[in-house]
């Protein structure tokens, strides 16, 4: 899982410290340069002193300088100092013969590089002169050794601070980023501190900006979960008084069959037998509702398909159904090719036929059509028609029409728009073109057939 801490700190603390880094280099960088170039003017001032006491001795060049002057200017304790002259053709005059003069520097002006003297390296420049009408060169050198404790010092001097400034702006950092995410901290205390009951919406009052649409998906949310409780809810206690009705009808006909005579214990067996298939029929649409439910079953297997071979599968049931209640069922039936799963959509024909043929129709026909991108499946009746005012509801759970029926359940319509939902359907409900009744017409997206 990742830390929301965790990536805010490795997307601040490592670009800092590499920034500091830098700086620290460039920071040591200028120093040097700085104390290089300061040693280089002494070492300079040193060599210009010493050019002065270069003249002829018996008609040749030569370092006139003191033996004084030479002893107290390699007399430093900690810096060797190192003196050579030569000739116009190169060759030793005097002085110390390991320091020699790159051929790139035996030319007027100064020039200062790195060489190495007795196994030591130095800093050397070189000045030339005229001496006797010829020119002579120079060589001064020094040890390593004052410039490299400066180094070491410039070095430390950098060091130092930077890790004193990497290891504030980690605490800075750290506080920073802790402060930040406390109201993140805040709104799960606040929601862990809450019941499982309390669906409420959570204040933004004191919520920061960027935390806002997080927060308002979440109440979002909280309002579609309180909905859900209710409608299961409603669902369950009109579930409840949907099964106790037929039940508390079985077991009353089931006690009245041990009395009276032959013919009315086979009249209360013909009424236990139909309470019995309504409390089958109701627990069967209970079932067929919990499938087409999403949240209770969310993976639904899919496939090619064709309504009208759906419909020639479910005919028989049908035809045994309506024909005892005398009702008479046309069928008219064309390709209609779609994606879906054939039995959910078999309980969704069922329904429409079964609702069709309850109330009060004599003749209910069924038909699947195919319009370029759109399948149908059409039942129409001849019955009393439902009334515009309550075609809104009709779609709702429980709710029926004739409240005092006990033929119904309210479940058929709500069983078909939760299986046309499932497979991105539309239901379209209406008048019987030209005649009284119904006609519900289900419109699916179709496949190529």
């Amino acid at each position: 899982m990742r830390s929301l801490r965790r990536t805010l700190l490795a997307w601040l603390l490592p670009p800092m410290v590499v920034v500091l880094a830098l700086a620290a280099a460039g920071s040591y960088q200028l120093l040097h340069e700085h104390q290089t170039a300061s040693f280089d003017e002494d070492l300079a001032d040193v060599a210009t002193a010493t050019v002065i006491h270069v003249g002829l001795q018996d008609g040749t060049p030569a370092l006139l300088a003191p033996t004084q002057s030479e002893t107290i200017l390699r007399s430093d304790a900690e810096t060797r100092m190192y003196f050579a002259l030569f000739g116009s053709d190169g060759r030793l005059i005097a002085g110390d013969p390991a320091l020699r003069v790159p051929p790139a520097h035996v030319n007027p002006g100064p020039h200062f590089w790195y060489a190495n003297v007795a196994g030591k390296t130095v800093r050397a420049t070189s000045r030339q002169v005229s001496v006797g009408g010829g020119p002579v060169t120079l060589a001064v050198a020094e040890t390593m050794s004052k410039r490299e404790r400066a180094q070491l010092e410039a070095l430390l001097s950098v060091i130092a601070p930077t890790m004193l400034l990497c290891v504030l702006a980690a605490v800075m950092v750290l506080y920073g980023v802790k402060r930040g995410l406390a109201p993140l901290e805040h709104l799960r205390e606040e929601i862990q501190a809450r019941s499982y009951q309390d669906l409420s919406p959570i204040s933004d009052a004191d919520v920061a900006e960027e935390l806002k649409p997080v927060l308002r998906e979440l109440n979002n949310m909280l309002g579609r979960l309180g909905e859900a409780q209710r409608t299961q809810v409603r669902f369950v206690a009109n579930a409840a008084h949907q099964l106790r009705t037929p039940i508390a009808g079985l077991l009353a006909q089931l006690d009245l069959v041990r009395a009276g005579t032959e013919v009315e214990r086979a009249a209360h067996l013909g009424q236990a037998r139909s309470s019995a298939e309504r409390l089958a029929r109701l627990a069967q649409q209970l079932l067929s509702l919990a499938s087409a439910d999403p949240a209770s079953n969310p993976e639904v297997e899919q496939r090619a398909c064709d309504l009208s071979d759906i419909v020639r599968d479910r005919a028989d049931s049908w035809l045994r159904a309506t024909t005892q209640r005398g009702v008479e069922v046309e069928f008219d039936l064309d390709v209609a090719p779609i994606r879906g799963n054939p039995m959910l959509l078999g309980e969704l024909a069922t329904n429409l036929v079964d609702n069709a043929s309850r109330y009060g129709a004599r003749n209910v026909r069924i038909a699947t059509r195919h319009w370029g991108r759109s399948s149908l499946l059409e039942v129409t009746d001849d019955g009393p028609g439902i009334p515009e005012a309550e075609r809104g509801r009709i779609f709702e759970r429980f709710y029926r029409l004739d409240n005092e029926s006990t033929e119904g359940s309210g479940l058929g319509l709500a069983i078909v728009r939760e299986i046309a939902q499932r497979h991105g359907a539309s239901v379209e409900l209406s008048e019987r073109p030209g005649e009284s009744g119904t006609r519900v017409g289900v419109m699916f997206p179709a496949l190529a057939p």
